[in-house]
């Protein structure tokens, strides 16, 4: 069953709204980096409420880091060369050595 998840959904009840209007309302981010941060708050959301705790500038900061770690990997020839022979992201970014956790 497929479940249509509005993006920041899971992050949403993470997350401070502030943190969340930044994100939403900054152009540095974009659909991959949105997903990174649904991610690391459903897989650790202790982990993300802590780093925000820390600062939320550390924690957009560390977002943006991973986006473009992510979306390079998944953009190169060779993640595109994967993703059409039917890898999915996660499988793409395991092959490429980036780790997805927080």
């Amino acid at each position: 069953m497929l479940i249509d998840h509005m993006p920041l959904g899971i992050a949403s009840g993470v997350l401070a709204a502030t943190t969340i209007e930044s994100v939403r309302r900054s152009t540095s981010y974009h659909a991959c980096g949105w997903q990174i941060l649904d991610r690391w708050a459903f897989n650790f959301p202790e982990r993300l409420r802590a780093l925000e705790a820390q600062g939320e500038l550390l924690l957009l900061g560390r977002l943006l880091e991973q986006q473009v770690v992510e979306h390079e990997a998944l953009i190169s020839p060779l993640g595109l060369a994967q993703r059409r022979q039917g890898l999915a992201d996660h499988e793409v970014l395991a092959l490429s050595g980036i780790s997805t956790e927080l």
